[in-house]
């Protein structure tokens, strides 16, 4: 079964990543491109524990398809990643084609590493096709000039999932409100909802990235923050605001308190790491978690919690009203994975002619049909538009997605992977997005990013667990503005955003 990491949670990703496959992708003009011989084409990116196969047949079908000799390389995590990119391009030896966020494109870009795309935007066609929205170039866009190719967004896989069955044995219907939340919560905890006889359920679990809130914030007119230790920025009554400077945020985080304080959350939410919370959800301590739909769907993760709890009934609960009306879920508007050329292929119209077609191929049916299910006729069969997985298709492929370089329309793909969980998917396309826009904001000079994250998340962790009072907010905000630079992120972001015009 493929594993995509464009779509999974981070937890899962670094459960994966140990192992990876580490190459160093090697760049520059193309000797090979004289005519004689296919153009070489090299793309790096990060595998986060997939990659491609010895016999890797998607390769070969490009290869084939456009007459290039395509060497993908991958890295196992971010940190890895960035130190191989950060030495190729100092050493003018870059990858053709490479993965960017939006800060490390803005420092190259300052560096005069990369390509200005923007002459090259009339000839991606079917890139722009696939993408859906031209507003989506924003991601790569500075100063106006279009540096990086940014990918399709997908489908919100995360929401909150409920026991059904814990419902059904208390009579309590699914909750609607931040409030019904609350008493299925003390519900689940404090009635025995497994009817063992024993104190042994709590309301909901989680783990150390407090995703166990992300339904929640939008209730109370806020966004995330903590998870990571930075805030979000976002639009409200047509201003972009940092989440940190909400004054509906201290809503937010009382009621997660209230819950917290309650004995209705899974104490070891504080500590889980990875898919810990997952597990001990499906061990029945818990009744609510957030998660993937893959998680909750796939054969083998049923068969691993249908053996320790055969009755159990896991659905999925949107997004619930609170003060500040009906929810959503928080999901990143722009794209954090983009593709950037180097700036030394200036002059090699042939190798840039090849990446325009590559990308535009990955884009179109054709190509975007190969890097989803492999080759048709094996993989899969054509109905007039209608694609079918063949046995095989259904078993291999679990890296093919490394080559959906411009992404997917999940609306095409999922229903072909997935056909058994068309509920899922439906409810994924039409989860009500809180559209955040921190992946466009690139830190400002001297902002130290990662003293800041690790300083906030652990306040707000201890605001959530009543260790400080919501009293002294006002406080840790002081010392996260004016100690940390924090207010300088806040206005450079602001910035950045009305520059761009995200909130026209």
């Amino acid at each position: 079964m493929e594993v995509d990491m464009s779509t999974i949670t981070k937890a899962t990703a670094a459960a994966l990543g140990a192992g990876a496959l580490v190459l160093t992708a090697c760049g520059g003009s193309s000797d090979d491109a004289g005519g004689d011989g296919p153009i070489g084409i090299s793309v790096h990116m990060i595998g986060y524990g997939t990659a491609p196969p010895d016999d890797d047949i998607i390769k070969t079908e490009l290869d084939k398809a456009l007459d290039i000799d395509i060497e993908l390389t991958v890295a196992a995590d971010e940190e890895e990643y960035y130190n191989q990119l950060a030495t190729s391009l100092a050493g003018g030896d870059a990858p053709d084609l490479f993965v960017v966020n939006r800060a490390h494109l803005s420092q190259y870009v300052s560096q005069g590493l990369v390509l200005d795309l923007s002459d090259r935007l009339d000839d991606l066609a079917d890139y722009k096709n696939l993408l859906g929205d031209d507003d989506k170039l924003r991601a790569g866009t500075i100063d106006d000039k279009l540096y990086a190719l940014p990918k399709r967004l997908n489908y919100e896989y995360n929401s909150y999932w409920i026991r059904k069955d814990w419902l059904d044995n208390l009579g309590l219907e699914m909750p609607e409100t931040v409030d019904d939340f609350f008493a299925v919560a003390q519900a689940f905890t404090e009635q025995d909802p497994d009817g063992n006889g024993q104190d042994d359920t709590y309301g909901l679990t989680g783990a150390t990235n407090n995703a166990l809130w992300n339904p929640l914030w939008a209730a109370f007119g806020a966004a995330p923050v903590g998870a990571t230790g930075g805030g979000t920025f976002y639009v409200e009554d047509g201003q972009v605001v940092n989440s940190y400077d909400d004054p509906d945020l201290a809503d937010a985080l009382t009621y997660f308190n209230s819950l917290v304080a309650a004995g209705y959350v899974d104490p070891d939410y504080a500590t889980n790491q990875n898919l810990q919370d997952h597990e001990r959800a499906m061990q029945g301590v818990a009744g609510i978690l957030t998660t993937d739909w893959p998680h909750m769907t796939k054969p083998e993760f049923v068969d691993q919690y249908k053996d320790v709890q055969p009755d159990a009934e896991w659905v999925q609960l949107g997004p619930l009203s609170g003060p500040a009306g009906p929810g959503a879920f928080p999901v990143e508007g722009y794209a954090r994975t983009m593709y950037a050329v180097p700036s030394t292929l200036s002059d090699d119209d042939a190798k840039l002619s090849k990446i325009v077609e590559l990308v535009n191929y990955l884009s179109g049916d054709e190509g975007n049909r190969l890097a989803s299910y492999g080759i048709e006729g094996e993989h899969y069969t054509m109905s007039g538009d209608e694609v079918t997985l063949t046995e095989r298709g259904k078993t291999e492929g679990e890296y093919f997605w490394l080559y959906l370089i411009p992404g997917r329309d999940d609306g095409e793909y999922l229903p072909v992977k997935f056909a058994d969980q068309a509920a899922e998917i439906e409810f994924a396309a039409n989860q009500a997005p809180l559209t955040m826009l921190g992946s466009l904001v690139t830190p400002p000079e001297g902002y130290n990013s990662a003293d800041a994250s690790t300083f906030a998340s652990e306040q707000i962790a201890r605001f959530i667990s009543g260790e400080l009072p919501m009293s002294e907010y006002s406080d840790f905000l002081a010392t996260l503005k004016n100690d940390f630079g924090y207010q300088a992120y806040i206005d450079s972001g602001i910035e950045q955003l009305e520059a761009l015009g995200v909130a026209e």
